[in-house]
């Protein structure tokens, strides 16, 4: 089943009193095109999402962020122990030569400043790639999801359309049955209306008839294509990327449409044409948004 290209994904995983959580969304584009947004001790591990993305989504314009969110701070913070030392050497320096009273409490002490310092450890990429990929994979599994479930609307809108200018063809093919004796007539009447005798010669006018029939057949554009559009509504049905190879059959149905107006003889036959080429644009719009 076809796939749309709108849709958003979302994982979180712990590791090391850290926690992980990826987003991903995407939008219509005619190619695979990512964006990644990721922490700095990061951005060497961006071939490899990238890669990983493509594994499993071929076209769209993708937007990918990284959040690294430090859940525990019990091994970051830490006693700034040669600062400690200056600033109780020097308080106690101050009490002797000032000869100050009081003793020296722990609150006077924590309020200076570089007295508690945050040391972060060196995370290093490839060691926690697994648990990157992991969540990764599971925001493009909620993204392909939601994708899939759009495309299945799409498919199902698409399908109707597409039948309807099954209707829409079979309906210009009989009215093309009707032109080529109508057009006899209307032929005759002129003859009749121009000629001071009411004369007319029927070898004459079966040729031109003929002629114009001829010129005017479109028995070869309607099946053609009624065959591209059987193939359209079976592309509905494959699976993987389809939206280019809908695109192309549109292409072909629009370009028979362009035939089959160009040799109408009939009002209603060029109305019907018209109605069929706003229902393939509509269409075209459509299909810009399967991946």
């Amino acid at each position: 089943m076809i796939s749309s290209m709108t849709g958003y994904g979302r994982a979180e995983t712990a590791i090391n009193g850290a926690k992980v959580t990826v987003e991903i969304s995407s939008v219509n584009n005619r190619f695979c095109e990512i964006q990644c947004r990721l922490p700095k001790f990061a951005t060497d591990l961006e071939p490899k999402v990238k890669e990983l993305i493509v594994s499993q989504i071929s076209r769209g314009k993708i937007y990918y962020s990284l959040n690294w969110e430090e859940t525990s701070v019990a091994n970051l913070v830490k006693l700034n122990q040669e600062a400690a030392e200056i600033y109780f050497k020097i308080i106690k320096e101050l009490k002797s030569k000032y000869k100050l009273k009081g003793d020296i409490e722990v609150e006077d002490i924590l309020t200076l400043p570089n007295l508690i310092k945050y040391e972060r450890e060196e995370i290093e990429p490839e060691k926690v790639w697994k648990f990157i990929s992991k969540a990764t994979l599971e925001a493009l599994a909620q993204l392909k999801q939601m994708r899939q479930k759009e495309g299945e609307q799409l498919a199902q809108d698409l399908k109707k359309r597409a039948i309807n200018l099954e209707q829409i063809v079979k309906e210009i093919e009989e009215l093309s049955q009707k032109s080529v004796e109508n057009y006899r007539k209307r032929l005759n009447q002129r003859i009749s209306e121009l000629m001071t005798e009411k004369i007319v010669d029927e070898q004459r006018l079966a040729l031109e008839v003929a002629l114009m029939a001829e010129r005017s057949d479109i028995t070869e554009e309607c099946v053609r294509f009624k065959s591209h559009n059987q193939q359209f509504l079976a592309t509905l049905q494959e699976n993987g990327s389809q939206g280019k190879k809908l695109g192309f059959i549109l292409q072909e149905m629009h370009r028979e449409t362009n035939s089959i107006g160009a040799k109408a003889l009939e009002a209603l036959i060029a109305q019907k044409v018209i109605i069929l080429k706003e229902e393939i644009e509509k269409i075209r719009e459509q299909i810009q948004n399967i991946e």
